[in-house]
């Protein structure tokens, strides 16, 4: 056991790599583990503490309540950046007092906003039992099939990629994991991409949440690979690159963690 209750509905929990994280003890998505065992996602835990080296800039997309913005914040140390987007403000909430309770407001720079492909403000869809599966996309009855989830829709400030980080001259890892926003966060970052900034990207294939653009998302990837050379991989639990074709990756409705290399 990795965590303990604290009341007002928190469990403290430290994590296999170190440091210390608030989570909402009635979540059922990203807690269980993380309580039980210290860890989420073990295949990009391990990538990113084979990766991320001190003086590093990095982004990250979805960053709920922070697991993956706090371990960035220690690998990147201070001489680095760590740049998160959370749209949901509770998540959000969790996020900043995590950040806190580490001491890495020195490195980290917080907000709460959605990433897509233009300044708008968008329709958001709050899970509140799997807290992990929020979206910019309605969920749908299949969701409803394998979730007993309640949700609730909110409106939330939304910024492509290329308006903020356009001012940065390189950033060497983007994490995304956005529950089906990958297509419009992708086309917002498209500068970004073409001038050569970002070295890395991890992103999560969801056919489920990504609906109708499922297949758009495969022509802009397709796009990005034959214009910029891009190479993509999967992991393995250890965290190791294995090398993957676009097709191969869309043969299955859903891929946890792809790299792409630009």
């Amino acid at each position: 056991m990795k965590g303990i209750y604290i009341g007002n509905n928190k469990a403290l929990v430290c994590p296999v790599w170190g440091g210390k994280l608030l989570v909402p003890s009635d979540d059922l998505s990203v807690a269980p583990n993380l309580i039980m065992h210290g860890v989420h996602e073990p295949e990009l835990t391990n990538y990113l503490l084979k990766t991320i080296r001190a003086n590093y800039t990095t982004v990250d997309i979805g960053a709920n309540l922070g697991y993956f913005t706090v371990l960035l914040g220690y690998l990147v140390g201070p001489g680095g950046k760590v740049i998160a987007y959370e749209a949901d403000p509770g998540s959000f909430n969790l996020l900043r007092d995590n950040v806190s309770i580490n001491y890495l407001y020195d490195r980290i720079t917080l907000h709460n906003k959605a990433i897509y492909s233009s300044t708008c403000k968008l329709s958001f869809y709050i899970t509140e039992r799997f807290r992990g599966n929020a979206s910019i996309n309605e969920h749908d009855e299949k969701y409803f099939k394998h979730y007993n989830d309640n949700v609730r829709r909110i409106e939330v400030p939304a910024e492509p990629l290329d308006i903020y980080l356009g001012q940065l001259k390189h950033i060497d890892l983007v994490k995304l994991d956005i529950e089906g926003g990958e297509y419009h966060a992708f086309r917002g970052m498209a500068d970004l991409i073409k001038n050569k900034v970002i070295d890395t990207v991890v992103f999560e294939l969801n056919r489920g949440m990504l609906k109708d653009n499922w297949f758009p998302l495969y022509h802009l990837l397709s796009d990005i690979t034959e214009r910029y050379g891009a190479k993509l991989f999967s992991l393995t639990t250890e965290g190791n690159l294995v090398p993957a074709t676009l097709s191969e990756l869309y043969q299955y409705n859903g891929y946890p963690h792809v790299v792409m290399k630009l």
